[in-house]
């Protein structure tokens, strides 16, 4: 083998080493989200019996209400519930929240403008566990703006692993606003993080 041929052998196989080095994190992350969300499906099964959805509380039908009336009306959400202070109802204030409105528009996205009631359902069923596997994505970027991409996977890898009130929350099923709540947190957090190197580095 010529020196020349070597030389190109051995930038090559650098070359290699410097593309994983780079992006071995992403590979990883997904990984994790892929584990995370796998996780928090198991349960999708037991909310379905006989072609009808179920939801684990009150909650659920509460939001599948919500839901509806947003599919079927969006952008708008519902502006009186009469089955909320029944027989009296109540008025707009504590309807229509940005959780029961993803979940709507992903609904009309996923049946192309014309959601079934079914279809809806399901969307909210796997809502929770979406938005429990997302969180891993605004945590990674945490620990890496702050220590580097070890420390974002090593982040990741413990929410992946963290159980309590986070797993419970965020299973399929359990379709509260609650499995939204530590994705919007995190994520503001993360903006925190980001404002704060900006503000140092200026």
């Amino acid at each position: 083998m010529s020196a020349d041929t070597g030389k190109r052998n051995e930038t090559t196989s650098k070359s290699v080493l410097d593309v994983i080095e780079e992006w071995y994190s992403v590979p990883s992350l997904l990984v994790i989200f892929i584990a995370m969300l796998a996780m928090r499906l198991q349960s999708y099964n037991s909310f379905i019996r006989g072609g009808e959805i179920y939801f684990s509380g009150n909650d659920g039908w509460y939001h599948y209400r919500e839901v509806m009336y947003t599919v079927q009306n969006w952008p708008s959400t519902m502006p009186f519930d009469p089955w909320t202070y029944y027989p009296y109802g109540t008025f707009v204030g504590q309807f229509g929240t940005l959780y029961d409105q993803i979940v709507a528009t992903a609904a009309l996205i996923v049946g192309l403008g014309s959601p079934s009631p079914e279809l809806v359902g399901k969307t909210l069923l796997i809502a929770p566990a979406i938005g429990g596997a997302l969180a891993v994505i605004p945590v990674y970027f945490i620990g890496k703006r702050l220590s580097g991409r070890v420390a974002g996977l090593f982040g990741a890898i413990v929410l992946l692993l963290l159980p309590g009130s986070f797993l419970s929350r965020t299973l399929a099923g359990v379709t509260d606003h609650n499995a939204i709540e530590p994705l919007a947190m995190i994520l503001a957090i993360a903006s925190f993080v980001v404002a704060f190197q900006k503000a140092k580095a200026t």
